[in-house]
């Protein structure tokens, strides 16, 4: 049982004494109770999605038409 203190990527505030293999990885914050997967394991797994303007947008609709 290992405890770790982890950041909260929503608010910033630290969260001490975490025991991740306890809750599969999840935490919840202290502050702003915001429930989040803190394991590297599950960062492995992320998929960047591209964030598009309204001008990107119309601009790919013009191609496909």
């Amino acid at each position: 049982m290992k405890k770790e203190n982890v950041r909260c990527p929503m608010c910033g505030t630290m969260n001490y004494d975490v025991d991740l293999d306890e809750t599969g990885g999840w935490t919840k914050c202290r502050l702003c109770k915001t429930v989040t997967c803190s394991m590297e394991e599950w960062k492995k797994h992320t998929v960047s999605v591209p964030v598009l303007s309204e001008k990107q947008l119309v601009a790919r609709s013009m191609i496909r038409k």
